[in-house]
């Protein structure tokens, strides 16, 4: 007896509908574990998920969109890409800071040190 069974068809069209998002996608039943699994052929091993779901309706569809391996790496990408000019951002103002206090510095060794700047100015 095979533990997977293909599920080809629905009275809602679920396969053909999470078939939209991928072409690879198939959902399988497992009989041993009782739940509905999806599977990509493109992928080795195929496993993908398990629906936490009992049957088949709209749910299982927006559940697969939302944990799409491509959307997850879509937003780790805009992640990275923040975390990139926040860290630009940083290293620009302290930058700025640095010169600032700087001319400070050579401003008041230029000038026959008439004001003695604070630390917090240095």
């Amino acid at each position: 007896m095979k533990v997977l069974r293909l599920i080809s068809g629905n009275c809602f069209d679920i396969p053909e509908r999470v078939m939209e998002l991928d072409k690879d996608y198939r959902l399988y039943y497992n009989v041993k574990s009782k739940a509905i699994e999806l599977h990509n052929l493109k992928s080795h091993p195929t496993f993908q998920l398990v629906l936490p779901y009992s049957q088949l309706d709209a749910r299982a569809v927006d559940y697969i969109r939302r944990t799409r391996v491509d959307k997850i790496i879509i937003e780790i990408n805009k992640i990275d890409e923040y975390n990139q000019n926040l860290e630009e951002k940083l290293i620009s103002q302290t930058l700025s800071e640095m010169h600032e206090k700087t001319r400070s510095v050579v401003k008041y060794m230029n000038r026959g040190g008439s004001k003695i700047p604070s630390y917090s100015e240095l």
